[in-house]
Parts: C-alpha cells; sequence; structure tokens
C-alpha cells in the first residue's frame, strides 16, 4: 500500500544508527594507536638504555684514566730520584707519551709507558748495565719501562746540565735525537731553546710537557710518596 511503504522509509531514515558507522574501522583505528603507543615505549626505552651505557662507559673511562694517572706515582718517584729525573718532570712525560697506558705502542716502534726504542734508548741501556731485555713485550712491564726511560732521560738531562733550559734540551733529545737537540742549543748557555726548535711537533711536545710537569708541581705531592 502506498501509505505502509511511506511510513516504512521514514522509520528507516529516522532510525537510532549513525551515518557512516563503522564498528570494524573503530577497532582498527584502535588498534594502530595501541601499536603506536607501544612503539613509543620501546623507543623511549631503547634511548634510555642507551644514555645508561653511554654514562656508563663515560664514568668508566674516566675512573680507568684517573687510576692510571696515579697507578705509577711509587715507581715514578723512585726512578726519577734513582737517575736525577725531577719526578714532576718524568710524570709529565710519562703522560704525554702514553696518557699512562703501559701497552701503548707507537707508530715507529715505540713501547710502554715512556715509548722507549728497542734500537737506541733500550739498547744503550742495555750496553751500560750489561744486562738483556728479554723481548719486546718485557718492555710493557712499567718498571722497567719507567727504569730504562727516565735512565735515559736523566743521561740528557745530564749531558745538558750547564745550559739554563737543560730540560727542554733534554726533551728535545728525548724526542729528536742528540743530533738535532744539538743543533737548536742557544749559543749561550742561558739562552732560549724553544725558539731554535724547527720543528713544530717537538716544540708542542717541549711545551706541553713543560706546562704539564709546572701542574704537577703545583698539585702532585710526590714528596710524600714512598
Amino acid at each position: 500500500m502506498p501509505g505502509m511503504g511511506k511510513k516504512q522509509t521514514l522509520k528507516r531514515k529516522n532510525g537510532k544508527q549513525p551515518k557512516n558507522a563503522n564498528p570494524h574501522r573503530s577497532a582498527l583505528d584502535i588498534s594502530v594507536h595501541r601499536t603506536q603507543a607501544v612503539m613509543l615505549l620501546l623507543i623511549f626505552a631503547l634511548v634510555g638504555i642507551l644514555m645508561g651505557v653511554c654514562i656508563w662507559k663515560a664514568g668508566s673511562f674516566i675512573m680507568n684514566y684517573t687510576d692510571r694517572s696515579t697507578r705509577y706515582d711509587k715507581l715514578i718517584v723512585s726512578a726519577g730520584r734513582r737517575n736525577g729525573v725531577y719526578p714532576p718532570l718524568l710524570k709529565a712525560v710519562i703522560w704525554k707519551e702514553s696518557r699512562f697506558d703501559a701497552s701503548a705502542r707507537g707508530s715507529k716502534g715505540e713501547i710502554g709507558l715512556m715509548q722507549v726504542m728497542p734500537q737506541s734508548a733500550v739498547k744503550d741501556w742495555e750496553n751500560t748495565f750489561h744486562r738483556q731485555v728479554p723481548s719486546d713485550g718485557a718492555l710493557m712491564d712499567p718498571e722497567l719501562n719507567i727504569e730504562i726511560g727516565s735512565w735515559f732521560l736523566g743521561r740528557a738531562l745530564n749531558r745538558w746540565k750547564d745550559y739554563t733550559e737543560a730540560e727542554s734540551l733534554a726533551l728535545c733529545e728525548y724526542n729528536a735525537g742528540i743530533q738535532r737537540a744539538e743543533s737548536w742549543k742557544p749559543l749561550l748557555h742561558d739562552g732560549n731553546v724553544i725558539q731554535n726548535i724547527d720543528i713544530e711537533s717537538t716544540r708542542k711536545y717541549v711545551k706541553e710537557i713543560l706546562d704539564r710537569r709546572d701542574q704537577y708541581e703545583r698539585t702532585w705531592k710526590w714528596e710524600k710518596v714512598k
């Protein structure tokens, strides 16, 4: 009947269901939001873990370096006194040469804390004291390495003892060899050495060690080390 059809049409138009209602789409949106939230939490957790690891490693590095920088103080003071090297200067050389890393190796064959050279400083020490270093690996022993290095440096200091800047000349010899040190010595015994050094790396080497020596002189109570 025409009247009945019209009523049914109106009923359908005025029903309770909202337009464009899609329960499946709503469930999908909720699932996507949950996945995104979980992913964000995982990312935050990963970032937190990475930051924690970095902080831990940085702390370990600082603690290890701090420990290394004082670990050899007794050996340094003892060897310095025995071989005529001012302990703050000796410690400054070790700082510059190896940053207190006993296993350090240089590109030219230098070994250990004082980066001693097997074919020069070590050989001279062996010939002088009639002792044989069993192997290059033995030079990583801190006590032996500091003994040889401080003896070699002490010999250079004694060679230049008549010069006001004997330490600078001895450091030149330690770094660049005796022939270059000879060429850089001042005409007068109280003359300046740094200005004569024509190798930039050696000039920087000498300056940095002397600055570090001054720092240790102010802050390191080496006289109390036993």
